[in-house]
């Protein structure tokens, strides 16, 4: 099956990014998920949502979260859909 998600389609609406916030590298599962897991939680004060940009599809109004992962030889761009039921605000 061919995909037809267009990235550059979405539209920027926010970010997770706080000019002021210290920063911080630690992931968040405390389930034992990881970063690819489905049901993983989106922590918004720990990475990688802590430096997401906050993204909308114009025609089905699906949010995303996306960010950019640059790794010692690559630059890896990462987006996630949002579900409102894993987003935690634990400090």
């Amino acid at each position: 099956m061919l995909s037809t998600f267009d990235r550059d389609g979405l539209k920027t609406v926010g970010t997770l990014k706080h000019p002021d916030a210290e920063e911080n590298w630690d992931e968040y599962h405390p389930n034992g998920t990881t970063i690819w897991s489905e049901n993983a939680p989106i922590a918004v004060n720990f990475h990688p949502y802590n430096r997401c940009t906050i993204h909308q599809c114009p025609e089905c109004s699906t949010v995303y979260l996306r960010y950019t992962e640059y790794g010692g030889y690559y630059v890896d761009e990462r987006i996630r859909v949002v579900k409102p039921e894993l987003i935690t605000q634990t400090l």
